[in-house]
């Protein structure tokens, strides 16, 4: 198997980190769109006070780069602090620019991060999930059913 086999093996195995579904009952959604692919994320989340968030579920149409990024998303959502949402994507800008030591320590999305990085083009496909996550301290939401 080639080593671009193996990289789009790896980014369907990251994809799947996440819960690819919109969950039951009521929750709150926030979407993001890279208009110049056409990516779309979708992130379902309940706020857990008025300080973290959690991610429940995660839907919409995107390439492997941007489905990978939402599976390492989701494998992180153990609560977010609301606070930090701008630091969680600065941190990935960060490491694409080529400050590898303000990376987070998930040795599997450095390696996905190194992949994306000889790929600049990518970027974006990479952060829309990180930028969505953003997006939640940015506009008011109301509960979806």
């Amino acid at each position: 198997m080639s080593s671009e086999n193996n990289t789009y093996q790896d980014f369907l195995k990251w994809k799947s980190y996440a819960h690819w579904q919109k969950p039951l009952g009521s929750v709150l959604e926030v979407s993001g769109l890279n208009p110049l692919c056409g990516d779309e994320v979708k992130l379902y989340y309940l706020e857990e006070g008025k300080d973290q968030i959690k991610i429940l579920g995660v839907s919409g149409d995107s390439c492997s780069i941007c489905s990978a990024s939402v599976g390492f998303l989701f494998k992180q959502q153990s609560k977010f602090q609301k606070n930090n949402l701008l630091f969680y994507l600065n941190e990935r800008k960060k490491f694409l620019e080529g400050d590898e030591t303000s990376l987070f320590g998930d040795l599997e999305e450095i390696t996905f991060f190194r992949n994306v990085k000889s790929h600049p083009s990518r970027y974006r496909c990479a952060l829309l999930p990180w930028q969505t996550l953003l997006k939640i301290i940015e506009v008011n939401h109301d509960p979806i059913s």
